[in-house]
């Protein structure tokens, strides 16, 4: 504010009377404004078309919490003065996009927002929970995510170290670059080189900007915000190693276009180039490298003076060098996919020159030639698990360790010690006469039978998972808190208080009876799809309060929407509240099976008088609490 970069304005913003709270830009949803588009979107960006928007923005918005239409409501915010500081803003980008080599996506998206023209953009918001701002008038308020985020860039570095200005305020020796989705730029090319360049200190500002596409998952888009796809809890529990995935997701990497995951192709990859082809080649080497004096050489690897002269040899060294000058072209620009397919070209190489040289005949016939072969080869065993390092670390650790060869020392390829320059001559990475270590296969084949399973598995979005084990774990609650407690008819009768071992259970000891349970008729009133959980229903249920009960019931797949409307449901309203996929449930709808059968389950009530209608079980009557006509 002391430069006078920062203003006070008046906003209007979308407040919503039934949460009685303004809204965050993602608690709203609507149709995009753009004429061309007219898709679903959020509040803050529309997906589809990339547009950033202000919810006021939106055509029909509503509540993403409740569904109902918010207000517009007057409130004071700060606004960052993006249009004042456009003639710095402007040479920077001019300057850095072309020595920082930006990808064209990241100018394409930073030049659409400068041709529609710089304006004041607000970075405060009226919510409870974030950053709050330093300043009295606006206490109650807290920072905009998108200009807050990027200075906890510096902030965790701070954290981390008190030399942090050695990083980010040393431009002259320190070079920045960052790798994000196409919809997180306008944010680091605009907004915050904004608030750098505004404070007239000397801050590191992004040299190098990286930016993907989407990827989409099977049939839809991978969204975290939405749920749909495998997420990094989701494969770990594969059990799929992590090289793996880290190899599938870079060779698959939209750089220019969207990409798409199938596990199809996730399984095509692992089997052919990672198992046949980089793993194949590693694993015939060092096994025959390996194998006793006689079939082999004992673990020892074979001196060969004459390498330079072997005529296969030499045609390899030279396709070897060619791919190492591909792969560091393409690594300087940032194009890791590309770095990634010439690393594997080495691997292709290698094989097609163990097939072609057929050492395994060499080794009887013509010694001197299969210890050249050899020599080479485990040369590029080492070229390999250097060059796919930055890509799959653990692979390329393994490697070394089989090649007997520590990561820390050896781990490298330094312009500087000549060993780029060894591409040219495979065969000096690895001396003569080192021992290698013990080989074991790399890659495990991925099946078509867990492909299946795991296809299936993650079908849905995750959304609809984390739902249903929530919906399950606050199940497992309830019958965990009746289990061991024999329900009587008003009495004091308990069930066993021990547990197997001697141990007490605070469970077991419970004095729960039927008589306590506050189990009314509630109507229906309201009912529509929880906005976050495809399988839970949330209603709203007159039990004859003064109010609506808010009830959060995993129903979905047993009774569709439009039944559930005006429908007659037992509830139990002495629960302790819980929040469930962010949306807090007071009571729950009760159902049941019927006898011989499991699902789908009979939840619905036969009353005349039904308001607050008292399920009493020790009486085979029903007892009205308050009725309404």
């Amino acid at each position: 504010m002391e430069n006078n970069w920062l203003t006070e304005n008046t906003m209007q913003q979308l407040y919503c009377d039934m949460c009685q709270k303004f809204l965050a830009d993602r608690l709203v949803e609507g149709t995009c404004p753009n004429k061309v588009c007219n898709a679903s979107a959020r509040g803050d960006q529309c997906e589809t078309c990339s547009t950033l928007l202000n919810p006021t923005e939106l055509i029909d918005p509503k509540c993403k919490v409740c569904k109902n239409t918010p207000r517009i409501r007057d409130t004071d915010h700060l606004f960052l003065e993006l249009p004042l500081l456009r003639d710095k803003l402007v040479n920077y980008i001019n300057e850095t996009s072309v020595a920082g080599l930006w990808s064209q996506n990241a100018i394409q998206a930073t030049n659409a927002w400068l041709k529609e023209g710089l304006k004041p953009r607000c970075i405060t918001r009226d919510l409870k929970w974030g950053v709050p701002v330093p300043h009295e008038k606006y206490k109650d308020k807290v920072f905009y995510v998108w200009f807050d985020a990027p200075i906890g860039y510096v902030s965790i570095t701070a954290s981390y170290t008190p030399e942090w200005e050695k990083w980010w305020k040393n431009p002259d020796n320190v070079e920045l670059f960052q790798f994000m989705g196409k919809d997180n730029v306008p944010f680091h090319t605009i907004m915050f080189p904004s608030t750098l360049l505004g404070t007239g200190e000397k801050w590191t500002m992004m040299k190098t900007i990286s930016v993907t596409e989407y990827l989409n998952y099977e049939a839809g888009k991978f969204s975290k915000s939405k749920g749909i796809g495998v997420f990094g809890n989701d494969a770990k529990d594969t059990n799929i190693p992590p090289e793996v995935w880290r190899y599938y997701l870079l060779m698959n990497r939209p750089e220019v276009s969207d990409t798409l995951f199938t596990w199809a192709d996730l399984q095509a990859k692992l089997n052919s180039e990672l198992l046949n082809n980089l793993g194949n080649f590693i694993n015939r080497v060092l096994s025959f490298i390996a194998k006793e004096a006689g079939a082999g050489y004992d673990s020892v690897v074979p001196d060969a003076p004459n390498a330079g002269e072997h005529t296969l040899t030499k045609i390899l060294a030279e396709k070897t060098s060619k791919w190492v000058e591909q792969y560091l072209d393409a690594m300087e620009k940032v194009k890791l996919k590309q770095g990634l397919k010439s690393a594997m070209g080495i691997s292709s190489d290698g094989n097609a020159y163990l097939q072609e040289s057929q050492f395994w005949k060499l080794y009887k016939e013509d010694p001197a030639a299969c210890a050249i072969v050899m020599k080479t080869s485990v040369g590029l065993v080492y070229l390999l698990a250097c060059l796919l390092s930055p890509f799959m670390p653990s692979f390329s650790d393994e490697v070394l360790r089989q090649l007997n060869l520590s990561p820390e020392e050896n781990l490298s390829l330094s312009e500087e010690k000549g060993e780029i320059a060894k591409a040219k001559s495979p065969w000096d990475f690895v001396p003569a006469g080192h021992r290698i270590g013990k080989p074991a296969p790399l890659f495990k084949e991925l099946k078509d039978e867990d492909v299946a399973l795991h296809r299936e598995k993650y079908a849905g979005s995750q959304a609809e998972r984390s739902s249903k084990a929530a919906a399950d774990a606050e199940a497992n609650k309830v019958a965990n808190q009746l289990k061991g407690t024999k329900l009587s008819d008003g009495g004091t009768k308990k069930g066993p208080k021990k547990q197997s071992g001697g141990s007490k259970s605070k469970t077991a000891d419970a004095d729960i009876t039927v008589a306590k349970l506050d189990i009314r008729v509630g109507l229906i009133r309201k009912a529509e799809k929880h906005p976050d959980a495809d399988s839970l229903y949330v209603e709203e249920i007159d039990v004859g309060e003064d109010t609506p009960r808010t009830v959060v019931s995993g129903l979905v797949k047993f009774i569709p929407l439009e039944e559930m409307q005006n429908r007659k449901v037992c509830v139990l309203c002495n629960l302790k509240p819980v929040a469930m996929r962010g949306i807090k449930s007071h009571a729950m709808v009760l159902a049941r099976a019927r006898r011989g059968r499991s699902w789908p389950p009979s939840c619905t009530v036969t009353v005349s008088s039904w308001r607050a209608t008292k399920m009493c079980p020790s009486q085979p009557r029903l007892e009205s609490a308050r009725s309404r006509q």
